[in-house]
C-alpha cells in the first residue's frame, strides 16, 4: 500500500458506494464482463482497474466471471 495516495482508498470506497447507488436506482447493475443485468448485490464483484497511479475506475462484474474478467485485465495489462 506504500506505492498509493492517501486518498485512493476513500475513492475506491466512494466507487463502491457509487456501484451501490447505482443498483439500489435500478434495481440492478451490468456485468462489464457478461453485459448480464446483475439482480442480487451478493453476486457483485467490485473490480478497481487503475486509470494512473492515483486513480481507479470502479466496475461491476458478477462473481462467476470475476476470475476469468481479472486474467484477461492482468493479460491486457501485461501485452502493453
Amino acid at each position: 500500500m506504500k506505492n498509493y495516495e492517501i486518498n485512493t482508498i476513500p475513492k475506491r470506497i466512494i466507487g463502491m458506494q457509487n456501484l451501490e447507488e447505482i443498483f439500489n436506482q435500478n434495481g440492478y447493475l451490468v456485468c462489464q464482463s457478461s453485459g448480464e443485468k446483475i439482480y442480487n448485490f451478493d453476486d457483485i464483484v467490485a473490480v478497481f482497474l487503475p486509470i494512473n497511479p492515483a486513480t481507479d475506475q470502479v466496475v461491476a462484474v458478477h462473481n462467476k466471471y470475476a476470475p476469468e474478467f481479472i486474467r484477461k485485465c492482468v493479460l491486457s495489462m501485461i501485452e502493453l
